[in-house]
């Protein structure tokens, strides 16, 4: 018996699994049960005959009457020190009793609900003894209201034929005594210790249930004008009730019909007014509550299997519920103005009439037309999730089904419009973000459906001119033809008026521009690249041509961001900066700050484990190219490899031209002689940014600067050193020669001094910069975009030297490291290419000593064309 007993606890999932699915079952068997004995024709025809009010009035006893016995799950939580909330204990025992009135099987079923709901955190023991005590007390009121009815029936004053029930109220009378009388001496033991407190409340709460039988069946009889004595009446029902009861069969369903048929029937009542009575009592009493008790299951069921799995199942359903809501409202506007622009070819045409959903007729031509765009523009509002769309979208529909009804009520208008209404209402939560950030693909799909039907109605009202040539020559399209020219006129102002609304609500939706991130603050910054390091990127913050965005981890701040904001995209120049373990918090933090104020980031130029982060948060990715590294620890210019560097390094050092290092501050005279080797580098371009440095006094006086001088001693060459606060990577950032002064091959002799000079710091790699789209697209397997990528590499030498600039590094590269841009799955690749673009060679505007910057990588690439040229 133990090993049974531990079976059993060990399956106990599964069992409440199988016993939920059981109920199921058995609720939506009598539901057809009770569907098969209702008709729909049968329930029309009776409301026809009975007043509304009166109708009204038997619901709301129905639902009245099913409400005390919500008294039993409220003194059960007190029996077993429960702390649920009494929306909880209503909600979960209205779903009890209501499904037990119908199902019934003695109560059974009432006990296995309520184990389900109350018995989390409590043992077997603790839980048996209470719902024991109540299943004793469900037939308590019968019972009392048997005791009651014997007395009717023994004062002479029923009908003899009720009167021959007698034994089956004395039966049922019996019941309470005794059960009372049990849980009174009974002490100990699942069926004992019950309190005089608790058998008073479990008492009156089944007294009032019955009460509330009693009043609901005479009341619905009362209401349709039947008379019968009470006296006849209440014995006839209770018995009836007992013998249902006695029968086990669920809800009484059969017995207790047959009898209260057979008794009424003896009473004088016609048998027609009897069944409809019955049925009367059965949808009020029975079937509504019975239904909201069903909708309330079915929540539970929902709530308790979704939070089984965290959560995910809501979620999901709630952002298809988002989708099917915004297609619905897309699709709507753009029939309805068709429907106002080709109201015949609704009518010809087979795939248009089946799809039309409203009538030509739903409302006059101008507000057809309103109505029509303004779904479409509600629609991008809720389909880019802003908050302040949900209340005029709400208006909006709610007008929209009123306007239905009051001109020309179409039902599937009014289920569509509805359907959008409790979607829109029950995806309330979806709507989160702040302000609506109005994208260029956004601007794209919705100019292009705005567009396109407005052009439409204008050709129509063209094609319908008298002086269009069909009139003279040719039969016009019957479905093209309009009503009038007044007519059309009058949509043509709707829409004027239409596109003067929508502007104003974008503007509404789009509040105040809020700009996310924050202007950097130079000590916060360098507080974290000091106390955990930087990367090859990270000085680029010093510019100030971009926002930053830092993350504090509840303690203190441990990582850092860089980004520029262009359109609804925020483009994140490289990896986070700082704190390694806190990379994947940072970025999350930061997308979703950027997704609540409507912004996109990009992730520009990261490394593999940016990559694999930004991967589970639902972002796609294209490679950019390589990154050249080259190993300062095996570097040497010894070789065959190298005997071309070697002649020109040879030849440049006999020349007299010598490498330094130059420390800061720097003095004015040097600041300008570099300024005039960066003008005459330069050649009158203007500077560009955002990836790489542009030339400020005050960027180049945060670190050291190094220098070629000729044999006057004169600087011809510079490049700055880029800090990354750490032994592992060494970088430069511009490197700019003379144009007339620098020899050639000035370059080689820069970065070979340069490998020289951070060895002996003990730095391990030097970042020789990104080879644009080097070994992208290469595999027929590869992404269409990269594919895309490697034909813009193969053929575009013309524009700028990809593969010199390859070739170029591959003599000093020991090893290469993918670069990648991300980028939301929802966004399109072309305008996330577009925005990178422009970003990246946005011109700089020296006079603010603001600008975007490009890595070393395209540094190099430009200063290798100038040098071969």
């Amino acid at each position: 018996m133990k090993k049974l007993g531990v079976w059993f606890t060990k399956h106990k999932r599964l069992f409440k699994t199988i016993f939920l699915l059981a109920v199921t079952v058995i609720v939506f068997t009598e539901i057809l049960s009770i569907g098969k004995t209702i008709s729909l024709q049968q329930l029309s025809a009776i409301f026809v005959d009975i007043p509304v009010y009166k109708v009204l009035l038997m619901a709301l006893v129905g639902l009245l009457a099913v409400l005390p016995m919500t008294g039993y799950d409220f003194t059960l939580n007190q029996m077993m020190g429960l702390q649920h909330k009494k929306g909880y204990i209503l909600e979960t025992s209205w779903l009890v009793n209501t499904i037990n009135n119908l199902v019934g099987f003695g109560g059974l079923v009432s006990i296995g609900l309520r184990s389900e709901f109350y018995s989390k955190g409590k043992s077997a023991k603790e839980v048996l003894g209470p719902l024991s005590k109540i299943l004793l007390f469900l037939e308590a009121g019968l019972s009392l209201f048997g005791l009651l009815s014997l007395g009717m029936v023994i004062s002479g004053k029923s009908s003899p034929f009720v009167s021959q029930y007698w034994p089956w109220l004395l039966g049922g009378g019996l019941y309470f005594p005794l059960v009372y009388l049990f849980t009174m001496l009974k002490k100990k033991g699942i069926l004992g210790g019950l309190s005089p407190r608790y058998r008073l409340q479990l008492t009156v709460v089944s007294f009032l249930e019955w009460l509330g039988v009693v009043v609901s069946f005479s009341l619905i009889g009362w209401l349709m004008g039947i008379q019968v004595s009470l006296w006849d009446l209440v014995p006839l029902l209770i018995a009836s009730s007992i013998i249902g009861i006695v029968s086990m069969i669920p809800g009484a369903l059969g017995s207790f019909d047959v009898m209260m048929i057979l008794g009424l029937t003896n009473l004088g009542i016609s048998r027609p007014q009897i069944v409809v009575w019955l049925l009367l009592y059965r949808l009020f009493y029975y079937v509504i509550p019975f239904l909201i008790g069903g909708i309330l299951f079915s929540k539970q069921l929902w709530t308790r299997f979704n939070q089984r799995y965290d959560g995910i199942p809501g979620s999901l359903m709630l952002e298809i519920f988002h989708k099917i809501e915004v297609f619905l409202m897309y699709l709507s506007g753009i029939l309805i103005v068709l429907l106002a622009t080709i109201p015949q070819g609704f009518r010809e045409i087979g795939w248009l009439r089946g799809m039309n959903l409203f009538h030509y007729h739903l409302v006059a031509q101008y507000p057809n037309i309103l109505l029509g765009f303004s779904l479409l523009i509600m629609g991008r509002g809720i389909a880019a999730q802003v908050k302040r769309a949900f209340y005029p979208t709400v208006v909006l529909l709610l007008v929209a089904i009123v306007y239905t009804c009051l001109f020309d009520t179409s039902i599937i208008a009014i289920v569509v419009l509805t359907t959008m209404l409790v979607m829109v209402i029950g995806s309330r939560s979806e709507l989160y973000r702040e302000q609506l950030i109005y994208s260029w693909k956004w601007l794209t799909i919705d100019g292009a459906i705005i567009g396109f039907l407005s052009l439409f109605y204008v050709a129509i009202g063209v094609y319908n001119s008298p002086a269009f040539p069909h009139h003279r020559r040719h039969q016009p399209i019957s479905f093209m033809v309009f009503p009038s020219e007044r007519l059309w006129m009058t949509g043509f102002i709707a829409i004027l008026v239409v596109a003067g609304f929508m502007l104003v609500f974008l503007r509404f939706l789009q509040g105040r521009r809020q700009k996310i991130g924050e202007p950097v603050d130079e000590t916060r910054i360098l507080r974290i690249l000091e106390t955990y390091g930087g990367n090859s990127a990270s000085q680029l913050v010093f510019l100030g041509d971009k926002d930053v965005y830092i993350y504090h981890d509840g303690t203190e701040e441990t990582v850092f961001l860089q980004f520029a904001t262009y359109d609804n995209k925020c483009v994140v120049m490289g990896d986070p900066v700082g704190k390694k373990e806190d990379f994947q918090a940072a970025i999350q933090a930061f997308i979703d700050e950027a997704d609540q104020w409507c912004y996109q980031p990009i992730f520009y130029e990261c490394d593999a484990n940016t990559v694999t982060i930004l991967h589970e948060l639902g972002y796609d990715f294209i490679k950019m190219g390589e990154e050249a590294l080259v190993d300062l620890t095996t570097f040497t210019t010894a070789g065959k490899k190298m005997k071309g560097t070697r002649a020109v390094l040879n030849k440049i050092t006999k020349e007299g031209y010598t490498f330094d290092v130059l420390q800061p501050p720097f003095s004015s005279e040097t600041m300008a002689c570099l300024q005039e080797i960066s003008d005459s580098w330069l050649k009158g371009r203007k500077e560009k940014g955002f990836s790489l440095g542009f030339f400020s006094e005050a960027y180049l006086q945060r670190g050291p600067i190094a220098v070629v001088r000729n044999q006057d001693h004169e600087i011809v060459s510079f490049a700055n050193l880029m800090p990354t606060y750490s032994k592992e990577v060494g970088t430069i950032d511009l490197m700019r020669h003379h144009s007339e002064k620098a020899p050639s091959g000035s370059m080689d002799f820069l970065l070979i001094h340069l490998f020289d000079y951070f060895k002996a710091q003990g730095v391990s790699y030097f970042d020789l910069g990104m080879a644009p789209l080097a070994n992208v697209g290469h595999s027929r397997k590869s992404f269409t975009q990269e594919r895309i990528a490697n034909l813009v590499y193969e053929g575009g030498s013309h524009f700028y030297s990809f593969q010199g600039l390859r070739e170029y590094k591959e003599k000093y590269a020991s090893q290469w490291v993918p670069r990648y841009t991300l980028y939301h799955r929802d966004s399109w690749i072309a305008y996330v290419m577009l925005v990178i673009l422009l970003v990246d060679n946005h011109s700089v505007d020296l006079s603010q000593a603001v600008g975007n910057q490009r890595k070393p990588t395209d540094q190099l690439a430009k200063e290798e064309q100038l040098t071969s040229s």
